[in-house]
């Protein structure tokens, strides 16, 4: 977040956070469990590295950086109301994503015509994903 000052206005600019991480790993790690892949993310998010003790079910993977991402993560691990199945889902189509296309034109959106093996049924009901024409929007990313 910055500010400024313009016309004795105090003006707030906020910023959104990418978090970058190996969705192919991810998905390995934590055998696609979604309470497993959500708190593991969680924790690559936080930077913990160390789990909590060795009784710990969800362990932090070491090395999770790779070309998925997420815009403005904290808002989804903040979020207590959502099902942690619908939370996964949005984790692992966000992560399809390819970040050179949302770095150059700003789009936040999967864009469905590369993605013909998404099965649509089982995500419309999921509150985080808006689903218009042919293109899966986030609600966290959206500005």
């Amino acid at each position: 977040m910055s500010s400024g000052i313009q016309n004795g206005i105090i003006v707030i600019k906020f910023q959104y956070m990418t978090l970058f991480f190996n969705l192919g790993l991810l998905e390995s790690e934590t055998q696609c469990d979604s309470t497993k892949l959500v708190e593991t993310l969680r924790l690559h998010f936080i930077r913990k590295t160390i789990p909590k003790n060795q009784y710990s079910k969800i362990k932090p993977i070491f090395n999770l950086k790779g070309n998925s991402f997420l815009i403005n993560p904290a808002l989804l691990f903040t979020d207590t109301s959502t099902d942690i199945v619908y939370k996964a889902q949005y984790i692992r189509l966000a992560g399809r994503r390819t970040y050179a296309i949302y770095k150059h034109y700003g789009y936040t959106y999967l864009d469905l015509s590369f993605y013909s093996d998404i099965d649509l049924d089982a995500i419309k009901p999921n509150p985080l994903l808006k689903i218009t024409e042919n293109k899966i929007h986030f609600k966290y990313e959206e500005k």
